[in-house]
């Protein structure tokens, strides 16, 4: 199936990037949602057969709302900005600054809470025990916030990107010696070895140049016996990833800020907007089998490793543990969350 979902891709996007930005947003914006009503229909089996249909469809409609979008002068001059972005690190962390920016108080706070306390109740995990936790690529400070408001009894919070650190100490409501951020890369930790009994590391390393040193400078950090949170993309291999490459290559000439004011005219809450951008415009979206992260783990010397096979609804591995009878190409082998233990 993957051969045949490839080869459809491939004839698609050489006639796709023939056509007008809007239309191309669109198709991207169409086939995200695909993936979504995929699990709301609980997976059925003619589904590449619907999508196929369906991108017929939508590229009719696509070739007529793109008129009235091109008329638009706020989303056509709304892309130069990315232009002057050259390094990995910054494109990487302005990606993710201007989603985050845009939160609501409640998706910043309350729903950030809520997928964590899911994640962790439903892997038998607990946190409160921990006295001082490390969140390596902080971002906007959420996760950071979430974890001290769980039991955590200090956090510490870094990032390479100046702007999300600000964000995030904008947003603190701790005391300074409960949680406090720095800027600083998660590839060159500016902390003592055995600094801390607890670290995060949620959806980072695999947007580095080396995740493989990003996990031993997580294991130097940690104290002995101490216990932590990974997760990296995983789903090698999958329909997913094959709808984001086909997604990164047809909006290659599309700005960031294009789609993201291009989705917010549609009506798409921030959230949203953040589950589909990132995919298309961080520079590295390294992806992994199960093998490679427990192969990199224990080459960065963590004494165990376990991976977690449940996590909030909207989780690969929870839809996959509630829908035994999924097609395996659709999310492969889930994705590569971790308890890890030095």
């Amino acid at each position: 199936m993957r051969k045949k979902v490839i080869e459809y891709f491939h004839d698609c996007s050489n006639s796709l990037l023939k056509e007008s930005v809007p239309h191309r947003a669109l198709v991207a914006i169409y086939l995200f949602d695909f993936l979504d009503r995929l699990r709301q229909e609980n997976f059925p089996s003619d589904w590449f057969e619907r999508m196929k249909q369906e991108m017929g469809e939508v590229n009719k409609l696509a070739s007529i709302l793109a008129t009235h979008f091109d008329n638009t002068p706020d989303i056509d001059n709304a892309w130069e900005e990315d232009e002057k972005i050259q390094s990995i690190e910054y494109k990487t962390g302005n990606v993710y600054f201007q989603l985050w920016q845009n939160f609501t108080k409640n998706e910043y706070y309350q729903k950030t809470k809520e997928l964590l306390k899911h994640r962790l109740s439903r892997n038998n995990l607990k946190i409160s025990d921990f006295q001082n936790g490390l969140d390596a690529g902080c971002g906007g400070g959420r996760y950071t916030l979430a974890l001290r408001s769980m039991g955590i009894k200090r956090m510490q919070g870094i990032d390479i990107s100046p702007d999300s650190i600000t964000l995030a100490s904008k947003m603190n409501g701790f005391e300074e010696n409960e949680v406090s951020f720095k800027q600083a890369s998660v590839l060159d930790l500016p902390f003592d070895d055995e600094s801390y009994d607890f670290v995060f590391s949620n959806g980072v390393l695999h947007h580095t140049t080396s995740t493989s040193k990003g996990l031993s400078e997580l294991y130097r950090v940690l104290q002995p016996g101490g216990e932590g949170w990974l997760y990296l993309y995983g789903g090698k291999e999958s329909l997913f990833w094959d709808i984001v490459d086909f997604c990164r290559k047809i909006l290659s000439q599309v700005s960031q800020s294009y789609m993201q004011i291009l989705m917010k005219v549609l009506g798409y809450p921030p959230g949203r907007i953040f589950h589909r951008v990132d995919f298309w415009y961080v520079p590295i979206n390294n992806r992994y089998f199960y093998s490679e992260v427990a192969s990199m783990l224990s080459d960065a010397g963590f004494s165990n490793h376990r991976k977690l096979l449940r996590g909030a609804d909207i989780d690969w591995d929870e839809i996959i543990h509630n829908n035994k009878r999924i097609d395996p190409y659709i999310y492969g082998e889930g994705e590569m969350r971790f308890w890890i233990t030095k």
